[in-house]
């Protein structure tokens, strides 16, 4: 199963849903595609959508998930990289009204430049390409990478 998960922001992130849909467009998956959407009203063609599920019913899509499409936020990336999911990750911009500032890109940029993520945020298809040969990097989010985070979270909040 590919589990798309959108969060609970209340601004509308149809530009990842119509991503995904394109990917479905152009490449044949076999097993089931589900996403929580949360806000947003977009439901493409080929994917089961449900706007809002308990925690339990998340952690249970995350265990069941041969990948993870997601949107930027720390919560839904860590619960999945913990998990060891193939994640590919989109973060929200702020320029398409999906976020008042462009924190999500950073957090994509660094998580992918560790090797934990794929940034989908130009292209869930282009990424979809990498996903054969991607390994994740297992979970160490105990010393290095937790204090870089905190780093850019406490400059963003200055």
């Amino acid at each position: 199963m590919i589990f798309i998960t959108l969060g609970t922001q209340s601004c509308d992130f149809t530009r990842c849903l119509k991503m995904v849909e394109e990917l479905l467009k152009t490449i044949d998956i076999k097993e089931p595609v589900i996403a929580q959407t949360g806000y947003t009203q977009y439901k493409p063609a080929g994917v089961q959508c449900i706007d809002f599920i308990s925690e339990e019913e998340y952690q249970k899509y995350i265990n069941d998930a041969s990948v993870v499409i997601s949107h930027a936020g720390t919560g839904a990336l860590f619960s999945s990289i913990k998990k060891g999911k193939k994640v590919i990750a989109v973060a929200r911009l702020q320029k398409f009204g999906e976020m008042v500032d462009n924190h999500q890109t950073e957090i994509v940029k660094k998580l992918s430049s560790e090797g934990y993520i794929i940034d989908g945020t130009a292209s869930i298809r282009e990424s979809w390409e990498k996903l054969e040969n991607f390994i994740p990097q297992p979970c160490i989010f105990e010393n290095n990478i937790v204090k870089e985070i905190e780093k850019c979270i406490d400059v963003w909040l200055e």
